[in-house]
């Protein structure tokens, strides 16, 4: 088995990388859009608070080779397409502003606090635990204990249905201890609590059902133990209703044990799923979380099913890097599998045996590329190291091939100025 990889294709070009190092023009995501590809890019800060803030949009005709900006509209048309003929996408939404709650002071803690009393309107229950990320405090909360206003555990999504109609919708969640994180700042102001919503892209498995990921809040109750734990958990979700509702499926707790599972990690964040013929399923974990450790690398962990996702094996180490892992089954019989920053690689295995990964293949260098940059910074950050968004993500365009995209933040323009451009190549698979 070959991998062919094509030319960047210029999605769009933005602002230079000094200009805003980290968040604008950036995080790029594909989606099949009838019988065309669509992709979305942010803008903003990368903050919760902008998760759902408004996108720039383009679409392909041509599978990838030429884009056209477009109207956000387009969304209607996203997403995956339901054995009833709807379409359903699941858009990021922003955290929301809870000032206007009473939050309990940590001096109100105390042996005689009950942690099964559920929580007045317009307040918050005492906090099940606590963390801090990059400047932050963050509270956690069981979402049963928080008021009525708050508690509601469901996902925003996009519904067009096999008539036509656009609907904008929630689907119910049933996600047993479900833990919601409320951000301040150090001086415990300005409290947001941060939205939930599923990460990976949802798919139709072997049994008909729709599955899809997501992952905790920054620490969340460990349903078995019932402990808070500082660590993010991967999530997966099955609905059997065409999208009404989704069930919890699998739960993958981040074991740290300072050995395998090194104590200084965020724990099991971005993660993805992929079936395969052989009966079982691999699913893929990043662990790297710069707001938890100040370390933008870490491994990334795979896990393995033989039961429809029933039990899972122990994670094992996959690659010394990973985040926003990709996966993408093509009609040759090849799921392909992208993971990046720093740098970016793609890999393969067939489909009829899940173990047969070959060896990466490394689409951008891990080492240092601030030499590249319109302003070298001394010292240099990790961003001017890597250079890139390197949150990649993979879409089928045909039988054999897959579009990747990603955003480099030291692609020329046409008078030769850096700019954080997003592009997509084309990956093809050869016998």
């Amino acid at each position: 088995m070959k991998i062919k990889v094509g030319d960047e294709k210029v999605v769009v070009r933005g602002i230079r990388p000094e200009e805003g190092m980290w968040g604008p023009y950036q995080f790029p995501t594909p989606y099949k859009a009838g019988d065309k590809i669509a992709v979305s890019v942010h803008v903003g800060e990368d903050s919760i608070k902008t998760y759902g803030d408004g996108k720039l949009w383009f679409v392909s005709g041509d599978k990838g080779e030429t884009w056209q900006e477009t109207t956000p509209d387009i969304i209607a048309d996203c997403g995956l397409k339901l054995p009833n003929g709807d379409t359903i996408t699941f858009p990021r939404v922003s955290a929301i502003d809870v000032s206007d709650y009473k939050i309990p002071s940590f001096l109100e803690l105390t042996p005689g606090t009950d942690y099964s009393k559920k929580a007045e309107e317009g307040t918050f229950p005492q906090q099940d635990g606590v963390t801090s990320h990059c400047g932050y405090i963050i509270r956690a909360y069981n979402a049963d204990r928080l008021p009525d206003s708050l508690s509601e555990k469901k996902w925003y999504m996009i519904r067009k249905t096999a008539g036509g109609e656009v609907r904008e919708e929630y689907c119910k969640l049933e996600w047993p201890y479900l833990t919601r994180v409320v951000f301040s700042d150090d001086t415990f102001k300005n409290p947001y609590m941060k939205g939930i919503f599923p990460t990976g892209v949802p798919k139709i498995g072997p049994d008909g059902a729709v599955w899809i990921t997501a992952f905790s809040g920054e620490g969340h109750i460990d349903p078995k133990t019932k402990q808070y734990s500082p660590y993010y958990s991967a999530e997966i979700f099955r609905s059997e209703d065409n999208g009404y509702t989704f069930k919890q499926y699998a739960h993958m707790e981040y074991p740290a044990d300072g050995n395998k599972y090194p104590y200084l990690s965020g724990g099991f964040s971005d993660n993805e799923i992929a079936f395969f013929d052989d009966g079982s399923m691999c699913w893929f974990m990043r662990s790297a979380w710069y707001g938890s450790t100040g370390i933008e690398w870490a491994p990334m962990y795979m896990s393995r099913s033989y039961d429809m996702g029933k039990t899972w094996s122990a994670p094992e180490e996959f690659s010394f890097t990973g985040v926003y892992p990709s996966l993408c089954r093509l009609d040759c019989g090849v799921t392909l599998l992208c993971f990046a920053r720093p740098g970016m690689f793609v890999t393969a295995c067939p489909n009829d045996d899940s173990t047969k990964w070959i060896e990466p293949i490394e689409l951008m260098t891990p080492g240092d590329r601030s030499h590249l940059a319109n302003v070298k910074n001394e010292p240099k950050t990790f961003h001017d190291w890597d250079g890139a968004c390197n949150n990649c993500t993979l879409i089928p365009v045909d039988e054999n091939s897959a579009l990747i995209f990603n955003c480099d933040f030291y692609f020329p323009d046409e008078n030769g100025v850096k700019r954080k451009t997003v592009f997509c190549r084309r990956i093809t698979v050869e016998p």
